[in-house]
């Protein structure tokens, strides 16, 4: 879990630039492919800025993060959302959802390849038919070690970053935050990198289909990006009448 200086570092000082972004492109994916999304989730939504911009645009919307911390200030932000502390491996929200969302690559921080994939049949589960799961994952380019580098927040604070990279793949981002020269906390946050082939393959088998790996969420939009985004959805079946149509399936 990340801790409460984490957060407030997170939060104030400029790592809203992704969900901000990424809600802009999403909007316009919606208006794009003609989606009407009237409830969403996002799991790992941090502090929360994916759910407001949605929700200022008329979506219900709700919120699901591991750490304690990032959810007291989403909902400090806005109390109107819904906000819960869960672990997404085994997360159960009420209802069901047009859309699920999981950026900032949350999704690497889940080591275990078959826990992503239990995700990925929660996921399926809890989604309306017709629905989109989209998130993204660290590209391998994305993720090159190199020396520490330095931000400064303001004449008296100062933020240090290092990428590291152990022999078994595991990324670690080392934050060091300095205040008059004095350092005041040390963070330590461990992702890893999934093939996007082995993404893919693990969203088939959990039932998703049109599932579309891309340098960008548009298809018409600057290809630069690192970043992986995927999209998947779960396609519309006929009920009979003896299936209960409110009843989620979940991986056990």
């Amino acid at each position: 879990m990340y801790s409460d200086a984490f957060c407030k570092v997170y939060n104030q000082f400029g790592w809203n630039y992704f969900p901000e972004a990424f809600a802009g492109q999403l909007l316009l994916w919606m208006k794009e492919k003609n989606v009407t999304v009237r409830r969403s989730l996002d799991l790992g939504c941090g502090t929360g800025v994916l759910c407001e911009i949605l929700h200022q645009n008329g979506i219900e919307t709700r919120g699901m993060d591991f750490s304690e911390n990032m959810i007291a200030i989403a909902r400090e932000s806005c109390g109107e959302i819904p906000y819960e502390v869960g672990d997404m491996v085994t997360y159960r929200p009420e209802g069901s959802f047009d859309l699920v969302t999981c950026t900032g690559d949350a999704l690497n921080h889940i080591i275990d390849m078959d826990k992503v994939e239990q995700i990925f049949r929660n996921v399926h589960g809890y989604l309306n038919d017709g629905g989109y799961f989209i998130f993204d994952i660290l590209n391998e380019s994305e993720v090159s070690t190199g020396e520490a580098f330095d931000l400064d927040f303001s004449e008296t604070v100062k933020a240090q970053f290092q990428m590291l990279r152990s022999e078994d793949g595991i990324v670690t981002l080392k934050t060091t935050v300095f205040e008059n020269g004095v350092q005041t906390f040390e963070e330590r946050i461990e992702e890893t990198v999934h093939d996007p082939d082995a993404i893919c393959a693990a969203l088939r088998r959990s039932g998703f289909t049109d599932i579309r790996c891309s340098h960008s969420l548009l298809d018409e939009a600057d290809s630069s990006a690192l970043t992986w985004f995927v999209t998947a959805k779960k396609q519309r079946k006929e009920r009979n009448e003896y299936e209960d149509p409110d009843r989620c399936g979940y991986a056990e």
